[in-house]
């Protein structure tokens, strides 16, 4: 009975044994199935292309690495230069502040000086320009400015040696009234003045200009006699030549559009001997002159007193020459006198023959407009006129 009992309970063991190994197998075979079936379904991505490209972007950074690398290298070469520059501009430097300064340590070149002769001109006036402190022996820029800053005018003169310049810079009528700019240009320096030009009023030009002049002071016969002067252009202007004898010749001219004229006698032959007188005569004024007819001498010994300025109108700067005859041998004396009454005084002796030249230096300071020249020879007196402009 117990060995039964131990059998049984052998044989059940057994058995318990199988089926717990048949289910385990169960268990492991449909494990094996499901593995089996599910490993198809999983899908991994493809990351091959991403990791080409990656390593594109590694070879370019390496490639910009290098390049960076080289450029480095570069600006440490620069930096070395640099570096031995500066060294040796630093040596300079030393050996320089000990070297005693060869260079004269004279002040930077001023502006130049300008000064004119007035503030205010005429248009058909004339600018004396004088500058002081141009660069010696240089060629220097004179210009008229207007009131805009336009070069209306442009002269070139050169400077002397000590550089000093001086330029006579003649207007034009074509100049508008207004305000205007000389300026002087040498180098880089630069002066200027302002000035004022000024168009004359028409009383001005007819009174001022107006002149009357003979070509001689003595004529033989048959000689053409011509006078000349200035007076407003476009005007008549007429002449009256008288003899001693008290016949007269007329003639008459329009003055030119530049304001000259002239205008020429031609008396019946044979011309008396002696004193003639020629009245010019231009808007109610009236000029006049005394000419002498003869050989210079006349049988009775006689010599008529004349007198004769070689020029109706001068400009400062200029030479007045007055001729004519006298009694040889005496004394002859010539004064001018300005607008204002300021008088000038000069003396010479005839000669031999009669003649006698006089002379009058026009200074810049002289002033402008009609002037009164008289001569004196043995208690006889001739009075011209001339006009002196700038």
């Amino acid at each position: 009975m117990t060995v039964l009992r131990d059998y049984a309970t052998i044989t059940l063991g057994i058995l318990t044994l199988l089926a717990t190994s048949a289910a385990v197998y169960g268990i492991l075979t449909i494990n094996t199935q499901i593995q089996a079936k599910s490993e198809p379904q999983l899908k991994i991505p493809d990351y091959t292309a991403d990791l080409d490209s990656l390593k594109s972007q590694v070879n370019s950074i390496n490639s910009q690495i290098g390049s960076m690398s080289n450029t480095l290298a570069a600006l440490d070469t620069l930096k070395s230069n640099v570096v031995e520059m500066n060294g040796k501009l630093s040596d300079l430097e030393t050996k320089a502040s000990a070297v005693p300064q060869q260079v004269s340590s004279s002040p930077p070149p001023t502006s130049l000086a300008v000064v004119l002769d007035k503030s205010s001109y005429l248009q058909t006036d004339a600018i004396q320009i004088t500058a002081i402190g141009a660069n010696p022996q240089k060629t220097v820029q004179i210009e008229l400015l207007d009131n805009t800053g336009f070069v209306v005018l442009h002269k070139t003169t050169w400077s002397d040696s000590t550089g000093k310049v001086s330029y006579q810079m003649q207007l034009s009528n074509a100049l508008p009234a207004g305000s205007y700019q000389v300026q002087v240009i040498s180098d880089q320096q630069t002066g200027s003045q302002s000035i004022s030009i000024v168009a004359p009023s028409t009383t001005t030009t007819i009174s001022d200009t107006f002149t009357a002049q003979a070509d001689k002071s003595v004529y033989n016969n048959g000689d053409f006699i011509q006078v000349m002067g200035a007076g407003q252009a476009g005007t008549s202007i007429t002449g009256v030549l008288t003899s001693p004898s008290g016949k007269t010749y007329s003639t008459a001219t329009t003055i030119q559009s530049d304001g000259s004229y002239v205008m020429f006698f031609s008396p019946l032959q044979p011309y008396e001997i002696g004193n003639w007188s020629i009245t010019v005569t231009n808007l109610g004024q009236t000029k006049s002159l005394s000419i002498s007819v003869g050989s210079g001498s006349s049988s009775t010994g006689s010599y008529p007193f004349t007198a004769q300025t070689d020029k109706n109108i001068y400009h400062k700067g200029d030479l007045i020459q007055v001729s004519g005859t006298g009694q040889p041998n005496t004394s002859i004396s010539g004064v001018i006198t300005s607008p204002s009454g300021q008088t000038h005084t000069t003396t010479t002796t005839t000669n031999s023959d009669g003649t006698y030249s006089l002379f009058f230096s026009i200074a810049q300071s002289y002033e402008t407009g009609n002037w009164a020249v008289s001569v004196t020879n043995l208690s006889q007196s001739k009075t011209l006129s001339i006009y002196i402009q700038s």
